[in-house]
């Protein structure tokens, strides 16, 4: 696994991100390349271009620090910024003009805490479901920014901000899932929102309060746990919000919406296998988590996110033939500041436990 070590403000820290990865600079140029060329492929230019532009004007405005990160990463890795900030919003272009589904890489996470886990510590948990040929992409990034809170997350090169899970300094604790939705517009990218929580917040009620006034690009669900145990789900639209937060400190989210204010806008392709059996994974990691109940720890969590057919829905996912499935899998203790990541299938590699 790549770790990464950056500090200072958002422009040197992208800056450090492209100079500790330069000798990884043709994978990134390769990912670019096969991900903007499948997108013109698909035609629509105009509107593309009209829709990066929008896009662009309001992350000048508001995501400041991610148009930082992309500036000093772009610089490092030679480069030019308007080709990687294309990259870094290619999956809002494919959504909006094309409806684009998760495809496979839409990732599971749940966390709890109190009557659900061993002595009541929170965890929260995510696979990560990406295309394949994004291994050589993966990382971990150790963050000292200028301002804010000290975080550790789990991301790829060559990708602005938090792309994918992370914890800060206090132990609160965010991760992201992929839903294809109608309520879409030029906001802040979930890797933007998760960055800005973990520098600026320090409980899941100050993250929640954060999110719900900041604007959003929509698409997903973010996943969230603190050192006092607190869990919730926030489903995030552009024009829209949905919150999960039980009493029960359970929370699962895969790939499609569950609150009242949000469930209509999920899009289901009902072609695509992986996305019609988002319901189904759901539905069988809950199941086991209830039935692990006052047990739950590392160890069920592991053997959680380590879960193939067997009569139910695969959580580590790699069918033979696959183009995209379970890359990874981060689990983190939020009351400890700890993060246990898999460097690859749940089922086969074993964990490294990383610290603050």
């Amino acid at each position: 696994m790549i770790v990464l070590s950056l500090h200072g403000d958002h422009y040197q820290m992208g800056r450090q991100h492209g100079q500790q990865v330069f000798d990884l600079r043709p994978h990134i140029i390769e990912a670019i390349d096969i991900r903007l060329n499948a997108l013109d492929e698909r035609g629509a230019a105009e509107e593309h271009t009209k829709l990066l532009g929008e896009l662009e004007r309001v992350w000048n405005e508001q995501a400041r620090s991610t148009m930082a990160m992309l500036k000093g990463m772009a610089d490092a890795l030679e480069l030019p910024f308007a080709r990687l900030f294309h990259y870094a919003a290619a999956s809002y272009v494919e959504a909006v003009l094309f409806a684009e589904s998760c495809c496979g890489e839409g990732c599971t996470a749940w966390a709890a805490s109190g009557p659900n886990t061993r002595g009541g510590a929170p965890i929260l948990a995510k696979n990560r479901d990406l295309h394949f040929g994004h291994q050589p992409l993966k990382a971990l990034a150790y963050a000292t920014p200028q301002k804010g809170h000290r975080y550790l997350y789990a991301t790829s090169i060559g990708s602005p901000a938090v792309y994918s899970s992370g914890i800060n300094e206090l132990g609160l604790t965010i991760a992201d899932t992929h839903v294809s939705s109608k309520d879409l517009g030029p906001g802040l990218a979930r890797y933007t929102l998760m960055m800005d929580v973990l520098e600026q917040c320090s409980s899941v009620t100050a993250a929640i309060n954060y999110l719900q006034r900041v604007p959003r690009m929509g698409g997903g669900n973010l996943v969230l746990a603190d050192a006092m145990g607190d869990v919730a789900v926030f489903e995030a639209g552009y024009h829209q919000w949905g919150l999960l937060r039980p009493p029960s400190r359970l929370v699962v989210a895969t790939n499609h919406f569950v609150s009242r204010a949000m469930r209509d806008y999920y899009v289901q392709d009902p072609e695509n296998a992986a996305d019609a059996m988002s319901v189904a994974r759901y539905q069988t990691v809950e199941a086991m988590l209830k039935i692990a109940e006052g047990t739950l720890d590392v160890e069920m969590a592991k053997h959680v996110m380590a879960k193939h057919e067997d009569g139910a829905v695969a959580i580590c996912r790699h069918r033979s033939g696959d183009e995209a499935g379970t890359i990874s899998t981060a689990i983190y203790l939020p009351a400890k500041c700890k993060l246990l990541l898999c460097d690859g299938k749940p089922c086969e590699c074993t964990y490294v436990t990383y610290a603050l």
